[in-house]
């Protein structure tokens, strides 16, 4: 039991993780896809061995198959902010769930909440994704607090209407909630329906304000407010009060509560003008109710005494406290006690005594009896409300304090700034790097507040931009030169329940060091690859003299040693080059020299220069070309050093007899790269295939990930995807890999057709 009550506490954990990552970052972000991985994976390992999860949201809890969680465990409360923000009152995940289904979820949830309006709101998003395995529910746990003395549902009878016949092979909905009676009552579905009387009457009494704004709000128009109101008023009379009657107690008061705070919603100023025109027609239908209740108490009282008409006066004074109550159901009331076989004299006897005059006081205490009755329900209601929004007071100021704790011991400086860019707060490690005090800088525009240490500079675009989340470098400087630092800002967006950007959250590390010592690499790079080039290109050339036996002919055993030469040489001569590209890259030295050009042509032309080596392999290549060749409008020799990489990867790592399929797709369209037309290039293979954990680490730097070698033993820099990448990115391209192992892969890349340069500019040095 310890173990599942684990599990569902860390699946509550990781799902509130994973909408807060969705929230920060982009779907694709490394964080989002790693919370997202460890989320779906719990979740389809419990949902393996228990069969069904079902996660409750109400009364400020969640409960998970009919338990409920501690709100001090992480996430919880999260998680229930989220869902309670959303009106998920349940949902139900069952085995079998995809990922593209818990992805699909996750992004409907994380859809800002404008958005989402405008969507229809959640249930709508929700329903248009057709999930087969997961589902919206209603909540049906009983979460009543002790102290709240709801009636016990033994006291009040069985919870629905009448019980299904036996052997009845549908099942009965249970409702439980005022907005599901008004529902049903519109639309005349009670069919097949019980209703928990327990729950509802609660809902009725502790919260009538909500009730009716439910009432109000369901109501299209005036003609649909009056069903709303009649049909309440029945529900109410025929199905809730009738426990209490039972009981002997009062309902009649809940309903008056009612009427009142119907009264005053349908009068305050956003409600239509003839829902307000009408309002007195309307209280008056659900004051009736209470009245005919009121009756049937009495009456049900009476009965219980054995009808005996001395009886009638203790009734009167329990029921009748009220003149405004005695006048309003006088007549019928009468009517019903007299066709009970109580005599008029009797009658005027129990009830007529009170118009005879009485001392003021007198008149006042029995006139607010019942009013002051309702008040102390109110007292007693509001109590509890301030005594609940006190523990939660106390609670968020220790989570307050928490933070707060957090934040100052944090090493990494972290700045929060308004939508304008003021600074509302920094913790001590953030007014240290940035050479100023909270106060000092408190309020003031972020660019201003740093005065003697000012930014010289955003190698990478402006720290405030559209995106949601941005991670950027700020170059600060002082007098001193040696006093320079390089701050790395991780931003993101703040968004409050609107969905509209109200601030941005910045965390700042010192990276001077580690970005002088990436210098100082590059810059030994860089040296020692163009001195090696010269001595290279001596041996380079005088190699190929002596095997074009021009200084005589060589034996076949130096022929033998000459070509093993060659190779090597070859094989350094391009790893200088990469070493010397990728040297460029980090420099920001490497250009894109667009021109216009036939794309197939450049194919073709990288395809024959290895023809030879995949022939040598028995490697069949097939080349998918589309009828009219397309024009394109980038760096050709750029383009040629990628297209080159990923086919002799290709032959590389494919066997022999294998086979290749280069394709160039011209219809190809991908939003996140441009709105203009793109073109995208493909090389697919049938050779080992690469992991799914390796997919992301070959595109870095002397990375080859857990590939085994080529059989016949061609070396590798390691930097050719690295340089594919950065080339491909500079033409505002995607590249990436789709394989599986032992199936082959498929290498993609996408550019748009026309180049254009839209990389920001940098500000001047101030």
């Amino acid at each position: 039991m310890a173990e599942k009550d684990t599990q569902v506490a860390e699946i509550i954990k990781l799902f509130s993780l994973v909408l807060k990552q969705y929230r920060l970052y982009s779907p694709t972000h490394p964080a989002a896809q790693l919370a997202f991985r460890n989320f779906f994976t719990i979740l389809a390992e419990s949902l393996s061995g228990t069969g069904n999860l079902t996660f409750g949201f109400m009364e400020g809890q969640i409960v998970v198959n009919e338990e409920a969680l501690d709100r001090k465990k992480t996430g919880v409360g999260d998680l229930l902010k989220e869902c309670q923000h959303l009106h998920i009152e349940s949902l139900i995940f069952e085995p079998g769930v995809t990922e593209a289904e818990i992805t699909a979820l996750i992004r409907v949830m994380s859809i800002q909440s404008k958005t989402l309006q405008e969507a229809g709101g959640f249930k709508q998003a929700f329903d248009n994704e057709a999930f087969q395995r997961i589902r919206l529910g209603t909540s049906r746990y009983r979460m009543i607090k002790e102290e709240e003395e709801v009636i016990k549902k033994t006291d009040l009878g069985t919870v629905g209407g009448e019980a299904d016949a036996e052997g009845s092979a549908m099942p009965r909905r249970t409702v439980d909630r005022m907005e599901e009676v008004i529902e049903h009552g519109l639309t005349g579905t009670e069919n097949g329906i019980d209703f928990d009387i327990e729950r509802l009457s609660y809902e009725v009494e502790r919260r009538p304000e909500n009730v009716a704004r439910q009432m109000v709000r369901r109501a299209d128009n005036l003609e649909s407010l009056k069903r709303v109101v009649q049909d309440m008023g029945h529900f109410l009379r025929e199905r809730l009060a009738q426990p209490f009657i039972q009981q002997g107690k009062d309902f009649s008061r809940t309903v008056t509560r009612l009427a009142k705070e119907f009264k005053k919603v349908v009068e305050s100023f956003d409600t239509p003008e003839d829902f307000r025109g009408s309002v007195k027609d309307l209280v008056s239908v659900l004051q009736k109710c209470a009245d005919a209740v009121k009756v049937e108490l009495i009456v049900r009282n009476f009965e219980e005494s054995g009808r005996d008409a001395k009886s009638l006066a203790g009734i009167k004074a329990k029921f009748l406290t009220s003149k405004e109550a005695r006048e309003r159901i006088l007549a019928p009331l009468k009517e019903r006690l007299l066709s009970l076989g109580v005599s008029e004299r009797e009658f005027d006897q129990a009830f007529a005594a009170e118009e005879k005059p009485a001392p003021k006081r007198a008149q006042a205490e029995t006139g607010a009896a019942e009013e002051l009755s309702e008040l102390r329900g109110l007292k007693e209601r509001y109590e509890q409300e301030i005594k609940t929004l006190k523990g939660e007071l106390v609670r968020a100021e220790g989570h307050k304090e928490r933070l707060e704790n957090i934040i100052g011991s944090l090493a990494e400086g972290l700045v929060v700034v308004d939508n304008e860019g003021k600074i509302q707060m920094m913790n001590p490690a953030a007014e240290k790097l940035l050479g100023m005090g909270q106060t000092e800088g408190l309020g003031v525009p972020i660019g201003q507040s740093l005065k003697a240490e000012h930014i010289v500079a955003l190698t990478k675009g402006p720290l405030l931009d559209e995106s949601n989340e941005v991670t950027k470098e700020i170059a600060v400087q002082s007098i001193d030169d040696e006093t320079r630092k390089i701050l790395q800002a991780s931003s993101a967006v703040i968004e409050n329940e609107q969905g509209q950007t109200v601030g941005m959250v910045a965390v700042l590390s010192d990276v001077t060091k580690q970005k002088k010592l990436d210098e100082m690499k590059s810059k030994f790079v860089a040296h020692v690859s163009h001195e090696l080039r010269t001595p290279l290109l001596a041996i380079e050339q005088s190699l190929q003299i002596l095997m074009a036996k021009e200084t005589g002919a060589p034996s076949p055993e130096q022929e033998k040693f000459l070509e093993i030469a060659e190779r090597n040489i070859s094989r350094l001569s391009r790893l200088v080059n990469d070493l010397l590209d990728v040297a460029k890259i980090e420099a920001g030295e490497m250009k894109v020299k667009p021109i216009s050009f036939k794309m197939c042509d450049l194919v073709h032309h990288v395809v024959d220069t290895v023809r030879g080596w995949a022939e040598s392999k028995k490697i069949k290549l097939e080349e998918r070309m589309p009828a009219a060749d397309i024009e394109v409008e980038a760096d050709p020799d750029r383009l040629i050093q990628v297209v080159t990489n990923l086919l002799g990867n290709a032959v590389k790592f494919t066997p022999d007899g294998g086979k290749i399929t280069l394709e160039v797709d011209p219809t190809h369209r991908e939003a996140q790269i441009s709105e203009e037309p793109s073109i995208a290039i493909s090389v697919q293979d049938t050779g080992v295939g690469i992991p799914p954990e390796d997919q992301e680490r070959i595109f870095r730097k002397f990375e080859q990930g857990n590939l085994p070698p080529p059989s016949e033993g061609v070396g590798s820099t390691g930097l050719g995807l690295t340089i594919a990448k950065e080339i491909v990115e500079l033409h505002k391209g995607k590249i990436w890999v789709e394989s599986k192992p032992g199936e082959g892969s498929r290498f993609v890349f996408v550019i748009p057709r026309r180049y254009r340069d839209r990389t920001p500019a940098v500000p001047a040095t101030a």
